[in-house]
């Protein structure tokens, strides 16, 4: 599992998958509904505004699976006793997200 901290690691991974896969982007296109050139964007780290359900959408393609490490986060907060659902932390997914099943070293 490796740590996500760039576009273009994210980019980097779902490009080393999809290839390792045999999957052109034209075919991870058609399956997600997301363009070829947007893909390509992806892939080179160059699409900035590209949204958490359209990495979902890639990821689960792929075959590929998301985590959220909250070590440390607002979440370590211990939570009231009489709060029966956890608390929701807050953070910026950029900064922590992981993919599972693959991941640079």
């Amino acid at each position: 599992m490796g740590k996500v901290r760039s576009a273009q690691s994210a980019g980097s991974i779902v490009r080393r998958v999809r290839e390792e896969k045999g999957v052109s982007r034209a075919e991870l296109s058609s399956e997600t509904g997301i363009g070829t050139r947007t893909i390509y964007a992806l892939e080179q780290g160059e699409s900035r505004n590209f949204g958490l359900e359209n990495y979902l959408k890639i990821l689960a393609a792929l075959g590929l699976d998301m985590s959220i490490d909250l070590k440390g986060s607002p979440a370590a907060i211990k939570q009231p006793d009489d709060l029966e659902a956890p608390l929701v932390p807050t953070f910026e997914l950029a900064d922590i997200w992981k993919l599972d099943g693959c991941g640079e070293k």
